[in-house]
Formats: structure tokens, C-alpha cells, sequence
């Protein structure tokens, strides 16, 4: 195995499952209609009065509105008014909680983002969809024992998704847990060979563990499968300097 010197830099950034992959597939579900959630769990007084001020078919209404604003009219702020709106009108839509805290993903807003999802497990705590949401946003704010939480909560719900061993993944990979990082990287890849992000997340394990073979075969394969990806031009970059620091560590042919 080809060891280079470390790379200088920073790796490259790690796509949110929520804003690269959960997106498109919310995208190709546009219209979709969730089921009314009852929360069987609730027996106070003020719940209670809640339900009985439900208006779920204005919910719905609000929500699918939301949609198009973040799918077709790319208006961010009137998304989340929408969203914002169907959770109001019925507290127990936990299609709404979802789309809202996709919403405050797009923009960043990982703290919020958390909590409408922590609201959609409140909702029906079996949702795997809702976990992987809070741990999706606890990673982004860096707390990665409480996103490892989560999303192993939503493992054991949907045990075959791609989408929730990459986030576990990116979790381990925070706290510096490498071998599993790797590990679960890799099933990522297993249950969805067109996932380009678990690559990259492999490419920079393997570089922080200056194996610079494994690095550049991840990398390129990232940029195979996305060669016009959100992260194609910091990977061809980091792809560059591997390809640098291996030629200037190569033993130098005598004259």
C-alpha cells in the first residue's frame, strides 16, 4: 500500500443527507399525502382540547403548498410559512414537522431544523424518517454522540437504509471512530451503489489515515458517479494535491 505525506487542507466537506438526498426524493414525492397521526400516548387535558381543533385537510392543504414553493418556486421563506401554517392547523400532521424541518435544512438553520423534526417523533416515535432527521441536524451543530443516538434509534427501525449508515457514519467519522465510520460508509455504499457521498466520507478516512491509494480510488469514484455533483470541484481539487504530495514522496529517478 502507497503511503503519501498528509495532505495539507481541510477534507472535503461532507454533504447533509437531508439537503443532497432527502430532498430529491421529497422532490419525486411532491404531491404525496401523509396519513393523519394520532398520538395515542397523549392523555392530558390540553391535548386533548388539540386534537379536537384539528383541521388536517387544511394541513394538508398548507403543507402541499410548502411544497411547491421549495420544489418548483424555489421561494425558501413563503416554504416555511406553509409548513409552518399545516403544523399549526393540526399539531398531529407529521408530514408538516418533516417538510418543515427539510425546509430549515436548506437554509441552515440546524437547531430549528432539529426540533421540528424531534416534534414529528413526538408525532409517531416509529418514523424512522423523523430520527434520522434529528440526527441528520445534530450532526450538522457537531454533536455527534446525540446524532450517534438518533440515528441508531433510526437504524433499528429501517435497518436497510443507505441514507441513515452514511449519517451514523458521519457520526463515528466526528468522533474520530474511524473503523466503524468505515464500516458503516460501506454498507452505505452495499444498499445504494449509485451513493456518491459515502465515497468521499471513505476518501477523507482514508486520508486522515495517509492511505493515499484508498483516498483516490474513493474520491474518483465519487466523482463517477456525480461528475457534476455539489462537491465535484473540491474533490478534482483534493484529487490534485493527493496526486502532487504521492508524485513528490516518489523516489526520484537518477540522471
Amino acid at each position: 500500500m502507497l503511503k503519501a505525506p498528509k495532505i495539507d487542507g481541510d477534507p472535503v466537506p461532507m454533504p447533509n443527507f437531508l439537503r443532497l438526498v432527502f430532498l430529491l426524493l421529497f422532490c419525486c414525492a411532491a404531491l404525496a399525502i401523509a396519513q393523519d397521526q394520532n398520538s395515542s400516548s397523549s392523555k392530558s387535558s390540553e391535548d386533548r382540547l388539540a386534537k379536537q381543533q384539528r383541521n388536517t385537510e387544511a394541513a394538508k392543504k398548507a403543507e402541499v403548498e410548502g411544497e411547491d414553493y421549495l420544489f418548483q418556486k424555489r421561494d425558501i421563506n413563503r416554504a416555511i410559512d406553509s409548513f409552518k401554517k399545516s403544523v399549526k392547523l393540526d399539531p398531529w400532521y407529521e408530514h408538516g414537522y418533516i417538510m418543515l424541518g427539510l425546509a430549515y435544512m436548506q437554509t441552515e438553520h440546524w437547531d430549528q431544523a432539529q426540533w421540528a423534526f424531534e416534534d414529528a417523533a413526538k408525532v409517531d416515535p416509529d418514523d424512522p424518517q423523523a430520527w434520522l432527521g434529528v440526527g441528520s441536524a445534530l450532526n450538522e451543530q457537531k454533536d455527534y454522540v446525540g446524532a450517534q443516538k438518533a440515528i441508531q434509534h433510526s437504524l433499528e427501525l429501517k435497518p436497510d437504509s443507505a441514507e441513515a449508515h452514511y449519517e451514523l457514519a458521519r457520526s463515528l467519522w466526528g468522533m474520530n471512530r474511524l473503523e466503524p465510520a468505515e464500516e458503516h460508509a460501506r454498507r452505505a455504499t452495499e444498499l445504494n451503489k449509485d451513493y456518491a457521498s459515502p465515497h468521499v466520507l471513505m476518501g477523507n478516512i482514508y486520508l486522515s489515515e495517509v492511505n493515499a491509494e484508498s483516498a483516490l480510488a474513493e474520491f474518483r469514484e465519487s466523482l463517477r458517479l456525480e461528475p457534476e455533483g455539489p462537491q465535484a470541484e473540491t474533490v478534482k481539487a483534493t484529487i490534485a494535491k493527493i496526486e502532487k504530495a504521492m508524485a513528490d514522496a516518489a523516489p526520484k529517478k537518477k540522471q
